[in-house]
């Protein structure tokens, strides 16, 4: 093998593997928070600041947590934190302000996942939402976890696609039914999930944040893998997050796009009639 294969074969499996791992947090988190984009606007068009209010009163107090808690893991300091304090100057609903020390290789890596800590938290919210309130929960979320487990090969993209399948229908399945149309708990699941999941999003300061401590990432993957491929041992062998076990988190990033989405429709069709009712104007959420 020449010295240019061995610089190949180990980016590849580096790249790789940063990629099964992350790169379904940066797509769902922009995916996310352009759609969230639309959802606020047509709210703002249609009722002004008051009416982003209604949806960001509690997702914007999940997503700053998602920055502050990753800071105190991470050991920022943290200077200001405003979990919820619109500022209808600038549009700001919320902010947390830290410092950290750029010779600290463990602050550094802080900055990657603080970034990305709204999305992360955020699904886990979602996910606390889904088992508390939507009826037959905890079968949906053992089917998700057994079909999940079947996947067998390492990290190839397949795997992935069919492990979405696996473990994002059966929730899909169990939330949207005729039966919960009848239940409570399912109309207050909406209504909060739709609240979280527009705010699950990575915006680009975060993504400027994250790009902050990808360096701090990508080493010790470059690290193990030389030492894996010196020592002729597959890379899989250090890396065990395979399709089978990152497939039920990336299901989580499924459920809140698909969250995100319906509640774009809803409001939009809500915040469209209204505004044609009452100043005969179509609503553009653009």
């Amino acid at each position: 093998m020449t010295a240019l294969v061995f610089i190949k074969d180990l980016l590849i499996a580096t790249f790789g593997q940063l990629a099964a791992l992350f790169a379904g947090v940066f797509v769902f988190g922009v995916l996310i928070h352009i759609i969230s984009q639309l959802t606020f606007k047509s709210l703002q068009k249609a009722l002004g600041m008051k009416g982003v209010y209604m949806v960001a009163w509690l997702g914007t107090p999940v997503h700053e947590l998602g920055h502050a808690l990753f800071c105190v893991i991470f050991l920022h300091k943290i200077t200001v934190v405003k979990f919820f304090e619109p500022d209808p100057v600038t549009g700001t609903l919320g902010y947390v302000s830290h410092t950290w020390s750029n010779k600290n290789p463990w602050q550094m890596l802080g900055n990657f996942f603080i970034g990305i800590g709204p999305v992360l938290l955020g699904c886990g919210v979602l996910l606390g939402l889904f088992y508390f309130l939507i009826p037959e929960s905890s079968k949906a979320w053992e089917t998700i976890t057994v079909g999940a487990g079947q996947i067998e090969n390492g990290y190839v993209w397949g795997d992935y696609f069919n492990v979405f399948k696996e473990s994002a229908v059966p929730m899909l399945k169990a939330i949207f039914t005729v039966d919960n149309l009848g239940h409570w708990q399912f109309w207050v699941f909406m209504y909060l999930a739709v609240c979280v999941s527009a705010n699950v999003r990575l915006s680009r300061d975060d993504l400027i944040l994250t790009l902050k401590g990808l360096g701090c990432v990508v080493l010790p993957f470059l690290l193990v893998n030389l030492i894996a491929m010196l020592a002729g041992a597959g890379s899989e062998e250090f890396f065990p997050f395979t399709a089978s076990s990152l497939g039920v988190i990336y299901s989580l990033f499924i459920l809140a796009l698909v969250l995100t989405i319906i509640g774009f429709i809803l409001i939009y069709l809500l915040m469209a009639i209204y505004v044609k009712l009452r100043y005969n104007l179509l609503l553009n959420p653009f």
